[in-house]
């Protein structure tokens, strides 16, 4: 009976050299014994020590012949490519890949292309470490698709490729990784994961699919808000990070658009009922500081709204003439929206004034009118002057 336990151990420095020994237990009828391999799981620089070594060659083989591919704790060195081999292609010119692959906890010590292919069983990579280049572009891969806590030293492309189940990248670390074109039926996991510049350009994600960015560190995601705005779960502090990351990009409508989602997430999920009343006020008054068009079709609606009350209360009276005429003329409602118009920016109307005791209402409406115009003033500098 063998028992494996791992540890590890990760070195703070740019190459993040992980360090995992296995200690095995080994029981025998004359007792147990021990035995303890170290080895470096990944590290562009330094020198890789195990104690067995797969040529690649022989995995490729494997592959060709359609035979389980199962290792963990190996170094493969020499180039996985499958443009050697000779194997059928589907209507999708894909070569078909009736292996399972599961290569775990190991390093690959040379280019991986394993693009253009259409993987039909498991491909399970995690704890692996990838050298030099990794290239999965234009690959369909038909059931899970495992890289939790891989390393791509060279730069990860997942370009046009396409995951018909689960794709699973959590803590995986990444330089550049390129997803752009990319298909997820079902979920995309990021968690945990850390990438320099990830591109997701024209990524597609289906209804029911999702993309899981919990505490992922990232430095650029290229991308566009509306290819993922329904495939996110809510979370702050991710929101947050996107909004940040299109900003840095310049891409203002994204962060705009971006931010104003996850308001309205955030007060959906408010329990606190000040704290959804002011929210619900930030929404129609400015939505969020990020609409303008909010500010106009309000004040719009309030001089409407006041010239409905001067018009039905008969609380507008024309200047001039004697009392007998100021009580038989007759204010239409065009009257009444010019006066309110004018109450709302502060001028004083011409021709018409208040019937006494419709005073306040004057003085209410001029004050929502600055108020209203001083936020539509500062939301307009904010979404234009960036």
């Amino acid at each position: 009976m063998d028992l494996r336990i791992r540890v590890g151990r990760e070195d703070p420095g740019r190459d993040r050299t992980l360090i995992q020994a296995a200690i095995i237990w080994r029981s025998t009828g004359r007792g147990c014994t021990a035995k303890i391999i170290c080895f470096y799981r990944f590290s562009a620089s330094t020198m890789v020590d195990s104690l067995l070594m797969i040529k690649a060659e022989e995995i490729l083989e494997k592959i060709e012949k359609g035979k389980p591919v199962e290792y963990e704790n190996v170094i493969i060195y020499g180039d996985l490519d499958l443009h050697r081999l000779d194997l059928p292609l589907n209507k999708k010119r894909q070569k078909i890949i009736k292996s399972s692959i599961k290569i775990e906890y190991s390093v690959i010590k040379g280019d991986v292309f394993f693009d253009h292919a259409c993987f039909s069983g498991l491909v399970d990579f995690d704890g692996t470490g990838f050298t030099k280049a990794a290239n999965f572009s234009g690959s369909g891969f038909m059931e899970d698709a495992g890289f939790s806590d891989a390393e791509f030293a060279g730069v990860a492309n997942f370009s046009r490729a396409a995951f018909a189940t689960e794709a699973n990248f959590s803590r995986a670390r990444f330089n550049d990784a390129d997803f752009g074109r990319a298909r997820f039926e079902r979920n995309f996991h990021l968690v945990n994961a850390k990438v320099y510049t990830l591109k997701l350009s024209d990524a597609f994600f289906p209804e029911g699919s999702a993309i899981h960015l919990k505490d992922f560190n990232f430095n650029r995601l290229v991308v566009r808000w509306n290819s993922i705005r329904d495939s996110i779960p809510y979370n702050g502090s991710v929101y947050l990070n996107l909004v940040r990351n299109f900003r840095n990009l310049e891409q203002f409508e994204d962060q705009d658009e971006c931010y104003y989602q996850y308001r309205k997430e955030k007060q959906a999920r408010s329990h606190r009922s000040f704290q959804r009343l002011f929210d619900r006020l930030a929404w129609i008054s400015c939505g969020y500081g990020v609409r303008p068009s909010h500010t106009i079709l309000l004040s719009l609606a309030i001089i409407l709204l006041f010239t409905g009350i001067f018009w039905a209360g008969n609380a507008l009276q024309p200047d001039g003439g004697d009392k007998q005429d100021k009580g038989s003329a007759a204010v239409t409602i065009n009257n009444a929206f010019y006066f309110s118009s004018m109450q709302f920016l502060g001028k004083t109307p011409q021709n018409f004034s208040i019937a006494e005791g419709y005073e306040f209402i004057t003085v209410m409406e001029t004050l929502l009118g600055w108020l209203l115009m001083a936020l539509f003033l500062v939301t307009l500098s904010r979404v234009m002057l960036r």
